[in-house]
């Protein structure tokens, strides 16, 4: 379990996983809509939170009602080039038609445009390979410091990434925050209530082809 933000609300949340993913997610998603930068769902007790956004795809993190949480990656097919999680569960794919022919941004005239297609997966959580953070809530002097040193001692395996996938860069290879219990490299850092936590580090591709 970890806090995730929306808005301004901090939920504490798990993973969803694939057995957990049911009838009920497949249809919200499936009638998902998009308004003023954030995903609306029939049931008022969903949230929804940007990622990030390409070229390609949106990325939203999604929390249900029993505070479980996936990723949802809203396309453009016009510009899609598969880039995908490579090495996580996609649980759903579906045309939702609240998300068709949408503008990701209402005053641009050209970029991404939503086609429809969405594809429900795995929810990584942790930071961007340039830059990890000892706490969510600020940035400080040691982060740098931090990046640097977790970057030398997985060199190893984003250079594999990078040899076996096209258009490896900094912003598709994650730093991912496991439990203590969980395969990785061990560390200290604060979560989002500025608590202290033992946990483990390891990589993942979230956008590669």
């Amino acid at each position: 379990m970890f806090p995730l933000k929306f808005d301004n609300d901090v939920k504490i949340v798990n993973k969803i996983s694939a057995r957990e993913f049911t009838t009920v997610h497949r249809e919200a998603v499936s009638e998902v809509l998009y308004r003023d930068g954030r995903l609306l769902f029939s049931d008022s007790q969903w949230r929804s939170t940007l990622l990030g956004a390409g070229e390609e795809k949106a990325v939203f993190a999604i929390c249900d009602n029993n505070n479980r949480v996936f990723a949802l990656e809203v396309i453009d097919q016009r510009t899609y080039l598969n880039g995908r999680l490579v090495d996580g569960i996609y649980f759903y794919e579906t045309i939702a038609l609240g998300v068709q022919n949408i503008k990701f941004s209402a005053k641009s005239l050209l970029g991404l445009k939503f086609t429809g297609l969405v594809k429900a997966r795995e929810y990584i959580h942790g930071y961007e390979w340039a830059r990890f953070q000892l706490s969510p809530i600020k940035q400080s002097w040691l982060d740098f410091f931090l990046t640097t040193w977790l970057q030398s001692i997985f060199a190893s395996q984003f250079d594999q990434y990078r040899s076996r996938f096209s258009d490896v860069h900094d912003r598709n290879i994650m730093f991912e925050i496991r439990e203590r219990q969980e395969k990785g490299f061990p560390l200290v850092v604060k979560d989002l209530l500025n608590r202290i936590k033992f946990v483990k580090v390891g990589i993942r591709p979230i956008d590669v082809r």
